[in-house]
């Protein structure tokens, strides 16, 4: 992955976990939304960098916060659940930050 590409990625990635957590607060309907159409689409991309490698890598991670986080097919929970939801994807996206290492063949 060039450089340039690798910066916007961990970047996407950091924003999509600020998202995550902000969006424990009380905020209005669109903010949610935002915010999944964000985490799912960071997931996205994700999973296409891991499309490599499918285990051991983040890319099961990936699939399963994304599909959480689906903006078309979405899932209602209560507020309570997706504070966790949202708390979980946070720290996944910034522990993947740490652990993730994408191939040098990976484009």
């Amino acid at each position: 992955m060039p450089p340039p590409v690798r910066i916007v990625f961990i970047i996407a990635r950091c924003f999509a976990a600020a998202l995550a957590f902000y969006a424990t607060a009380q905020l209005p309907y669109n903010y949610y939304t935002f915010t999944r159409w964000m985490v799912f689409l960071v997931c996205c991309w994700a999973l296409w960098i891991c499309r490599r490698r499918l285990w051991p890598s983040f890319a099961p991670a990936y699939f399963a916060i994304g599909l959480l986080f689906n903006p078309v097919l979405s899932f209602h929970f209560p507020r309570s659940t997706w504070r966790a939801l949202d708390i979980a994807a946070g720290v996944f996206l910034l522990l993947s930050l740490l652990l993730h290492r994408p191939f040098k063949d990976a484009a």
